[in-house]
């Protein structure tokens, strides 16, 4: 994601939606890659979201929706050990 005010207008989707208990916005990154042939250098926004298995498949529909970019970079990591009350207040805050 190339701007904050980007970021932060999905962010608030995203939690308002309860797709999202948690979303962590780092900025600036800078990413170097190939895209169409040609090499490109940016500064860009990562965003780290916290989920539940619950909502993970809509969660990936819905940033392909509405995310900037043509292919945005989206990985899901599960956690294999997560301490339980924080488990518990991300699955109540994506229900």
């Amino acid at each position: 994601m190339g701007r904050t005010d980007q970021a932060e207008q999905l962010v608030s989707e995203l939690i308002s939606r309860k797709l999202a208990a948690c979303v962590q916005i780092d900025a600036p990154i800078i990413s170097h890659y190939q895209w169409q042939g040609q090499l490109h250098r940016d500064e860009e926004i990562r965003l780290t979201i916290k989920t539940s298995r619950d909502v993970a498949t809509t969660l990936m529909q819905t940033l392909r929706e509405l995310h900037p970019y043509d292919q945005p970079q989206i990985v899901m990591v599960q956690s294999t050990h997560v301490d339980a009350g924080y488990a518990a207040w991300v699955r109540e805050s994506t229900v």
